[in-house]
């Protein structure tokens, strides 16, 4: 009788001692290169959160107010006339326009409207005072808003002050 041996199959083994090299590498090649989105919002002053500071009262008059009010049907009226939201802006602009820094607008949203159109109202401002403050650095400056510097940013943000006033209807029930 023959003396059979049996050998033993060894399954060959990978060599991990590099992938966690790699995956380190990966990812750091992925943190780098990928962009990171930034929350944007509205830069508007919000009230005081201590009810106890004292509100001064301004008399303003009445034509160079613009009053903006957002019903709780989304329906928007300027100086009580309706309007289609993407008219506001040229409205805006040929008011303060022809009013200067004695503009004021005050806007007026319904608790029961949608944050939709509060917000598309706010976009038509800001691109009102946009468009104004760009005018205005052309003429004074020759040069567009956004390729001044930051000081001739600032004396065109006081020559084109915002001012809006918004008011909250807490007491009719709206948001707190």
């Amino acid at each position: 009788m023959m003396n059979i041996r049996r050998q033993k199959h060894r399954v060959p083994a990978l060599n991990t001692t590099s992938t966690a090299d790699i995956s380190f590498m990966l990812l750091i090649f992925f943190l780098v290169a990928s962009s990171m989105d930034v929350d944007k919002g509205l830069s508007r002053q919000l009230p005081p959160a201590d009810n106890q500071q004292k509100q001064e009262e301004s008399a303003v008059n009445k034509n160079r107010l613009m009053t903006i009010k957002i019903s709780a049907q989304n329906e928007l009226l300027i100086d009580d006339k309706p309007m289609a939201i993407d008219k506001l802006h040229e409205k805006v602009e040929s008011f303060i326009l022809r009013l200067g820094k004695s503009h004021m607008i005050s806007l007026d949203a319904d608790p029961k409207s949608d944050y939709n159109t509060y917000f598309n109202v706010q976009n038509e401002l800001v691109r009102a005072y946009k468009a104004w403050r760009d005018a205005t650095a052309r003429k004074v400056y020759h040069r567009p808003f956004g390729k001044l510097t930051n000081d001739e940013k600032e004396k065109i943000k006081d020559m084109c002050p915002q001012r809006i006033a918004e008011t909250y209807n807490l007491q009719e029930g709206g948001a707190q």
